[in-house]
């Protein structure tokens, strides 16, 4: 299997990482120095390159190497147009592109959606994640803060993960706000505050930021049970109804889903899910789930502020 990486450093290198784990070999291309024909009849393309140059890619891979499978990191795009470019593809051609919304893997995800796990109706999500990236010297020219893009900041590389993985749980958002600030040099806002309300009831809260100490933290609160994420620990409380001594409501005892040493870890293990899920689709020749990429788009358009509505469910999807 011929698999390329469109990227360099970094988030390409963490992806080549996990490709070698699975006994797979791949190769990094630079677009500085290399020439795109040497993507051309991979098997699958992985593009890890800055957001606003996705679209690039994705279009060049298209009508260049067209049997590619195409792995993209989120957020797809950075502009309305070129979201809509992404729309107006033809069915079979969405079916073999994959975004990277991997928190859909995380260990979250993954018990919220355990059959055999009853917590009750969803009722208020929490998200806080940040650390202090963009007061780094040595960060001070990256393209997450040079861009006056907004979406190639915290707001489109971080919250995006938590917008889409509340869209792909939830359903249907009735009401979206988004509060930006400045707290440091960065072109791009360096903080930002999310609130979601969705058509089941649930209200949901995110706040990401590169100016803070770090904290990686969730909450999940249903109607009978807690379910809690700190630096990589997974944490469930339930069910509602425990009582103290005096007969009145108390926390419930805690049960530990998973133990990670860090939040990274934790992401880990669902960036490497993602990544697995998208080979073994590669392998196997399979088409990607339609209604996953079209709340790809979901997503992405709600951070562009020119919301386009949730598709309905194909059959088979």
């Amino acid at each position: 299997m011929k698999i390329t990486i469109i990227g360099y450093k970094n988030h390409s290198v963490r992806l080549q990482k996990l490709l070698k784990g699975m006994n797979l070999d791949s190769v990094l291309w630079n677009h500085h120095t290399d020439d795109f024909s040497d993507v051309v009849g991979s098997d699958c393309v992985l593009i890890s390159s800055p957001s606003d140059t996705h679209i690039k890619y994705i279009k060049r891979i298209i009508d260049e190497s067209p049997s590619s499978y195409i792995f993209c990191e989120k957020p797809p795009v950075t502009d309305m147009d070129d979201l809509k470019y992404l729309i107006n593809l033809d069915i079979n051609t969405k079916r073999k592109i994959f975004f990277n919304f991997n928190y859909r893997f995380s260990h979250l995800a993954k018990l919220i959606k355990d059959t055999e796990l009853d917590l009750g109706k969803p009722v208020y999500y929490n998200f806080v994640s940040s650390h202090g990236l963009a007061l780094k010297d040595s960060y001070k020219d990256n393209w997450r803060f040079t861009s006056t893009n907004n979406l190639m900041g915290v707001y489109g590389t971080v919250g995006i993960h938590y917008l889409d993985l509340c869209l792909w749980l939830l359903g249907e958002c009735e009401n979206v706000n988004v509060r930006e600030s400045h707290y440091s040099d960065s072109k791009t806002p360096d903080s930002v505050t999310i609130e979601m309300k969705f058509k089941n009831g649930c209200v949901v809260n995110i706040f990401v930021s590169y100016v803070t100490p770090f904290i990686n933290q969730s909450t999940l609160i249903f109607d009978d049970a807690i379910l809690e994420l700190d630096n990589g620990v997974v944490k469930l409380f339930n069910p509602r109804d425990e009582f103290d001594e005096n007969g009145n409501f108390r926390k419930p005892d805690e049960k530990v889903m998973m133990e990670n040493e860090t939040s990274k870890d934790y992401y880990d293990l669902s960036l490497n899910d993602s990544l697995e899920h998208f080979i073994n689709g590669v392998k196997n020749g399979v088409e990607f789930s339609i209604r996953d990429f079209d709340t790809s788009i979901h997503s992405n358009s709600i951070l562009l502020k020119k919301v386009y509505p949730i598709f309905k469910e194909r059959d088979n999807d």
